[in-house]
């Protein structure tokens, strides 16, 4: 079906890999954006089994039936070639999780865009939803901004900020963004139909950077105060967890609450177990209230569950994860 709009935009090119972009992809489909190709990283190997597996933007790609290319290189010469006789209008990215040289983002009409889940020009880099939780910040939002050859800064087109509620984890921060960031690509793109798109440079000096979260940054550290260990767990949850260690077995604590009470006890130590609760636990400063855990190869559970299993007891101690 053709737009209802005098397009400028008849031939769009999408760019992503991970679940978070497959929402902008369905969205651009259900808005009469359909693009004409989808880019997307290789199959990669995944899970213990290392078993091969396709992107979850291919998967949506293949249910929407449109044409599919996942090449090592986005900037090799013969992949650039093939993407000037598409004639793209527009290059639209969404945690595409590749670098695009200039050769590249010189080929579409109106340029490349991307989605970005934070307030430009801060956090720039790969894991903007986490750093705003870890940092125990109060408001975050989605940026659409030109590609240039700097990471993540070029010019905003249209920005949409969001409150940070001090429970909020990383999964439903996730969630929220992605669906004010589906309305703002849609209206960005409206408003270039109507030619009311501004580009408005960033501050480099205001920015700031995230990098990529690995394994050994979610090691919790109860050596902190309860509002850091707080805002930590919220930061990886309920992916990928904040790693902590208990009678020499790894556990992820998925949940927790900042007690009113002052710790008087070692940090780590479970202090009083609340039956069908939880477990407090003292931290550098309050004592906190540990409600949801994952144990090594297992599901997530209430964590007075977990103690009867564990045969958990007061005095015992939560260590630092390694």
């Amino acid at each position: 079906m053709e737009s209802i709009f005098k397009t400028k935009l008849k031939k769009i090119i999408f760019m992503g890999t991970p679940e978070f972009a497959v929402p902008f992809l369905n969205s651009l489909n259900e808005n009469l954006y359909k693009p004409i190709l989808v880019i997307t990283q290789p199959d990669r190997q995944k899970g213990r089994k290392r078993k091969i597996q396709p992107p979850p933007v291919k998967i949506a790609a293949e249910k929407l039936g449109i044409k599919i290319e996942q090449p090592e290189d986005v900037n090799a010469k013969d992949f650039l070639n093939y993407i000037k006789e598409l004639n793209p209008d527009i290059v639209i990215t969404v945690a595409f999780g590749g670098y695009l040289k200039r050769a590249f983002r010189k080929i579409p009409k109106y340029g490349c865009i991307n989605v970005h889940p934070s307030l430009l020009p801060k956090y720039r880099g790969s894991s903007p939803i986490n750093f705003p939780i870890l940092n125990g910040d109060r408001e975050t939002g989605v940026t659409i901004f030109k590609i240039v050859a700097k990471m993540d800064a070029g010019p905003i087109l249209s920005q949409t900020k969001i409150n940070i509620d001090n429970e909020i984890n990383f999964s439903e921060l996730e969630e929220i963004l992605i669906n004010k960031g589906v309305s703002l690509l849609i209206n960005t793109l409206k408003k270039y139909e109507e030619n009311a798109i501004e580009f408005i440079p960033q501050d480099d000096s205001k920015a700031s950077f995230t990098t990529k979260i690995e394994k050994k940054d979610t090691f919790l550290d109860w050596n902190n105060p309860a509002e850091k260990i707080h805002n930590f767990v919220r930061a990886f949850s309920n992916y990928p967890g904040a790693i902590s260690n208990f009678k020499e077995k790894k556990i992820k604590i998925k949940s927790l609450k900042i007690l009113d009470i002052e710790s008087n006890k070692t940090p780590g130590t479970i202090v009083n177990i609340h039956k069908k609760i939880g477990l407090e636990v003292s931290t550098l400063t309050k004592n906190i209230l540990i409600t949801i855990v994952q144990p090594a190869g297992k599901k997530d559970m209430n964590a007075y569950d977990f103690h009867l299993g564990a045969r958990i007891k007061n005095g015992d101690i939560f260590t630092n994860g390694t």
